[in-house]
């Protein structure tokens, strides 16, 4: 399993979506957030990079919350979407694991 790391200092997609290759996909997806406890953070996926699905959301977590992207949802594109930076507005750092 690989991983890549992102920091967030906006709400918004996070610059540099993971992408699995022409013909490839990702079939597991995990994220894990450390971040303002009232932050919100989604993992999205992609067919075509242009449309983009939620497949699960983190609410803040300084420590680190996880989410997890069901394997029968296979997609080329992944990525960190930030919702809410929350109180204080201050930054979020996701880390999408995946293969």
């Amino acid at each position: 399993m690989a991983s890549k790391g992102y920091t967030a200092t906006a709400t918004g997609p996070v610059a540099g979506p993971l992408d699995a290759g022409a013909g490839k996909t990702y079939r597991q997806l995990n994220m894990r957030v450390m971040a303002a406890n009232d932050a919100v953070v989604a993992l999205e996926t992609s067919p075509d990079n242009t449309t983009w699905t939620e497949q699960c959301r983190v609410t803040g977590g300084q420590f680190g919350n996880w989410c997890y992207a069901g394997s029968n949802h296979a997609r080329r594109y992944s990525r960190v979407n930030v919702i809410g930076l929350g109180t204080g507005g201050t930054n979020a750092s996701a880390v999408i694991s995946y293969y």
